[in-house]
């Protein structure tokens, strides 16, 4: 830090100038991104809530209020208007928060997760942290979680099973209404990571996915609204099903407006609450169906012209999310970067990866198409 300040314009014209550092999402071009350009009135809502701490909760009351109001809408839309819930930093913190969650309840030496190999990395981080050991069950050949892998996975220790609503590489939902079965039959608690899929699936036109609070065995739920919720980030979410399991992550806060605490993160800011409430008043069911449904369509678009030049599709895609091959799966992905095409390798699967988010439009996956078409000389 430098011994005198400077004017305001100097420190805004250096803000600006490093701000054009970064990538922005109106070009079209970051195609790896499970976040987007939040929407307009996020934005308002996030500026005008940005000194608000839901850690000390007594001094703001308008922010708790609105965090409720987006918790019971989450609720609702997930098919458990009882359920409770906080907005957390984003998806590793509610993952954290239900595992030990499901830990604290089961009170087991040793305590053992089961985890699907295709699980998000944010479980590596929580395991370490929460000294959980991770039994990883294999994929079948649709790459979802196989369900005899599960079973044979499950012994005494086992304290929690986690499925996946919209995995981060292939956007694959496993088979959660049946995953809910296993834990009923064993006792055991049962958490999905939807952190991606929770604000794409109940809007899809055609197919229904049961992978919510609908499946009595599903204990908590992970959403991210600062996903495909077009809230600005941080804006997670964490859903438990019942109010009591807040009993096994509470913490006392012996100086603050609230004598508890349940969220990992101690300081939270209201600007989350209030952009994820600011989305979800102006566009509804509808208006989330109808952004949906773009992203659909734009998917298909990509996958026909991916097809077209054929290349292969790792899986049909059953959200907004394509994978694909190519003869150098690693080499084509360096490629597209040099032409400014922001993609991601993923090693797991060997394949490309493209999530196609709302600024992703047709024209970009066009011009796209057209590049790789180029690169390959197709």
């Amino acid at each position: 830090m430098q011994p005198n300040g400077v004017s305001r314009k100097t420190v805004l014209a250096e803000i600006k100038r490093i701000r054009a550092l970064d990538n922005g999402y109106d070009n079209g071009n970051i195609l790896c991104s499970m976040c987007t350009k939040p929407h307009p009135l996020a934005k308002k809502a996030f500026q005008t809530f940005f000194e608000s701490n839901l850690g000390d909760p007594g001094l703001f009351p308008g922010s708790v209020q609105l965090e409720k109001e987006v918790i019971r809408e989450l609720a609702t839309l997930l098919h458990r208007e009882k359920a409770v819930g906080f907005i957390t930093s984003g998806g590793t913190e509610a993952n954290l928060m239900a595992l030990m969650a499901a830990r604290n309840i089961a009170k087991i030496n040793q305590p053992e997760v089961i985890l699907p190999e295709s699980a998000h990395f944010s479980f590596t981080k929580i395991c370490n942290l929460l000294n959980l050991k991770p039994n990883y069950a294999g994929l079948d050949s649709t790459f979802r979680v196989d369900l005899t892998e599960v079973e044979k996975h499950i012994n005494k220790k086992t304290v929690a099973i986690v499925g996946t609503a919209g995995t981060a590489e292939l956007g694959i939902i496993d088979p959660i209404e049946k995953l809910s079965e296993v834990a009923l039959r064993h006792g055991i608690y049962l958490h999905v990571d939807a952190a991606f899929g929770g604000l794409v699936i109940p809007f899809l036109n055609g197919k229904k996915h049961r992978f919510d609070f609908n499946s009595e065995g599903v204990k908590s739920l992970t959403v991210d609204p600062h996903k495909m919720g077009m809230a600005a980030i941080p804006a997670g979410g964490i859903l438990f099903r019942d109010a009591s399991t807040l009993d096994f992550i509470k913490t006392e806060t012996p100086y603050l407006t609230d004598r508890i605490q349940y969220t990992f993160v101690g300081t939270r800011t209201g600007a989350a609450a209030a952009s994820t409430w600011a989305v979800f008043k102006a566009l509804g069911i509808e208006g989330y169906r109808k952004i949906v449904g773009n992203c659909m369509k734009t998917t298909k678009l990509l996958t026909d012209g991916l097809k077209k030049a054929g290349l292969k599709l790792v899986v049909e895609p059953s959200l907004n999310l394509v994978a694909f091959r190519s003869g150098d799966t690693k080499n084509l992905a360096k490629k597209l970067w040099g032409r400014g095409w922001f993609v991601t390798y993923a090693p797991r699967y060997d394949c490309i990866r493209i999530v196609v988010m709302p600024h992703v439009k047709r024209k970009h996956v066009s011009a796209f198409l057209k590049d790789l078409c180029e690169i390959e000389k197709f």
